[in-house]
């Protein structure tokens, strides 16, 4: 059975998933009235839940554009909450960086393990698709689209452990290697929630042949 999602919480949704989003925007894909869309907002932006700026694309009025607050982005999975940074603060500070360098690069080794069966035997494409959907299912809320032949691009307009990447950025460097060894291609991250982009961009191309061996991205 569904369960009907109510008009807070798919604009909540609308904003996670376009980063940005105007009054009219809003209109549209609520199929709403102005006055409509002007209560709900008034609302989420009272209970602190979305913020906006104004913006004057033509002569007349300057439309308000919305995005979600970090309280907003909270509303969304986030598995890794303050206390996984507390706690890493402490082995960092116990252990120091070194270890904490390792404790990321075996969940990466973990994350591969779990996953390598699932891309045996498939093309880029395919590897592709099967990583959106199995990062989809771990609260990413991922796509992903082919760009051109070779070229694809995935996007993640969530992230779990947002404040842990917010603290400590090698988890996300070891997110992309992880991607770049599970599909044995090319992974370039152009856009990253934690460096305050509204979502995480990741442009998949196939590794460069040299010889008989394939020349991925250096590990970090």
């Amino acid at each position: 059975m569904n369960r009907r999602i109510s008009t807070r919480d798919y604009i909540l949704l609308l904003l996670k998933t376009n980063g940005q989003l105007s009054t009219k925007d809003l209109q549209n894909k609520l199929g709403l009235t102005k006055v409509a869309v002007g209560r709900q907002m008034l609302q989420l932006e009272k209970d602190g839940y979305v913020q906006y700026k104004l913006r004057r694309n033509r002569p007349g009025r300057p439309m308000h554009y919305y995005s979600l607050t970090q309280l907003g982005s909270e509303q969304f999975p986030n598995d890794y909450g303050q206390l996984a940074v507390d706690l890493l603060d402490q082995m960092v500070l116990e252990e120091g960086e070194g270890r904490l360098f390792d404790f990321f690069k075996r969940q990466q080794e973990r994350f591969i393990e779990k996953y390598a069966a699932n891309m045996e035997g498939k093309h880029l494409r395919e590897k592709v698709a099967e990583l959106a959907s199995i990062q989809d299912g771990n609260g990413f809320m991922t796509e992903w689209e082919q760009q051109s032949e070779d070229v694809f691009m995935m996007k993640q307009h969530n992230c779990p452990y947002f404040k842990i990447a917010n603290r400590y950025e090698m988890i996300c460097e070891r997110e992309r290697s992880g991607y770049r060894m599970l599909l044995g291609a090319s992974v370039e991250r152009t856009e990253c929630v934690a460096k305050g982009a509204a979502r995480c961009v990741y442009f998949i191309r196939p590794a460069e042949e040299k010889g008989d061996s394939l020349i991925l991205d250096p590990d970090v």
